[in-house]
């Protein structure tokens, strides 16, 4: 407890310190992180000075990292948006440190010394590829998007009601240039959502689009990484706290659904199966064995993902018999051993004492 903490700049227009915040932190945790661009590097230059900037990296209170690259939402023609990762090109971390230093100190050799000296303390942090990965899964899950998107709205412009029940999905949508592009259907009145704000605001000249939403998705998932890159908490925006509670919610809720589902399944197709597990520990199964399953078992795992998220394992397990016409042609058991056999799974006995061996997922030696 108070071990770590990361401290990054929350402001989506410009750059912003809080110099008395970064001390005052100091005070309660035994290393502060703090990420920071060439203009932010300038600020804390300006005002602590070299010296003390240095004792304080040295002593391991502070832990500056700069920025290689940034989240960012991309607006394309025809309402269209895109999500990626940006950073400037030809740059260097010492190149960075000399123009943060000469926006504070215009000599060109004082400015080279400090790019030199602090380029050996100082470290980049860069979001992993999977980052982009990671966020554009987020727009599939229709529940996490219809749970932040009014509470993303309600933070922009209080006065806006949007609909009870929210509509939004984020389909692939061709694409730009190199870049993915997206479209948003959602049931919100845009039209009445600037009305309002503009209204509020009346020095407002842009309209809202959902540009902002999905930059929001992006830096709390961003935020998740940098937390577990770090190893620390993270101080960020109100805002993206909300949604990484979301996050985690629905973490917490998918596991549990899952395990759920899982147990029903188990209890009522998989009811005379060993377990996979129990069967290699035991030695009924061989790793040979064992691998040949997982093999197996890659079809049904192709279909368990095509399984909407509102949908129930075991209900749609009776809508593939249905849909098969099996249900009420064949004795149950061989229903089963057909059905598995189509989405990718056989039941089979083993010769060593006929037992039938399954995984906690329906996995068994074909």
């Amino acid at each position: 407890m108070f071990d770590r903490i990361c401290i990054k700049n929350t402001e989506t227009r410009g750059y912003k310190l809080d110099a008395g915040f970064l001390l005052d932190t100091m005070l309660f945790y035994g290393k502060v992180v703090l990420l920071v661009h060439k203009e932010e590097l300038s600020i804390l230059i300006k005002l602590f000075g070299e010296n003390l900037i240095r004792e304080l990296i040295i002593t391991g209170r502070l832990d500056l990292r700069y920025r290689e690259n940034i989240l960012g939402t991309m607006i394309f023609p025809g309402g269209k948006y895109s999500i990626d990762t940006f950073s400037l090109k030809d740059h260097s971390l010492d190149s960075e440190l000399y123009q943060a230093h000469r926006m504070v100190v215009n000599n060109s050799s004082k400015n080279q010394k400090f790019a030199n000296d602090f380029s050996k303390i100082i470290e980049s942090f860069t979001y992993p590829q999977a980052v982009r990965e990671n966020i554009i899964s987020d727009f599939n899950n229709k529940r996490l998007l219809g749970t932040a998107l009014p509470i993303y709205l309600k933070s922009i412009v209080p006065d806006f009601n949007a609909p009870e029940k929210i509509e939004i999905e984020i389909i692939k949508d061709g694409n730009f240039g190199p870049f993915d592009a997206y479209s948003l259907n959602t049931n919100i009145d845009l039209k009445e959502l600037n009305r309002i704000h503009k209204k509020a605001n009346p020095e407002v000249e842009y309209d809202i689009d959902y540009g902002g939403f999905l930059l929001s998705i992006a830096e709390s998932k961003g935020d998740i990484v940098i937390a577990s890159e770090l190893d620390s908490e993270i101080v960020t925006s109100d805002l993206y706290s909300k949604f990484i509670e979301i996050e985690l919610e629905e973490l917490i809720k998918q596991r549990a659904k899952s395990e759920q589902e899982l147990t029903l399944f188990n209890e009522y197709v998989l009811k005379d199966c060993t377990s996979i597990g129990f069967a290699f520990l035991n030695g009924i199964i061989s790793g040979k064995e064992l691998l040949h399953i997982l093999d197996k078992a890659d079809k049904f795992r192709d279909w368990l993902k095509k399984i909407p998220e509102d949908k129930s394992l075991l209900g749609e397990y009776h809508n593939a018999i249905i849909s098969k016409n099996l249900s009420d042609k064949l004795p149950t058991k061989v229903a089963r051993f057909i059905l598995f056999e189509g989405i990718g799974i056989t039941l089979d006995l083993l010769a060593t004492g006929g037992i039938a061996t399954a995984a906690a997922t329906a996995l068994s030696l074909a």
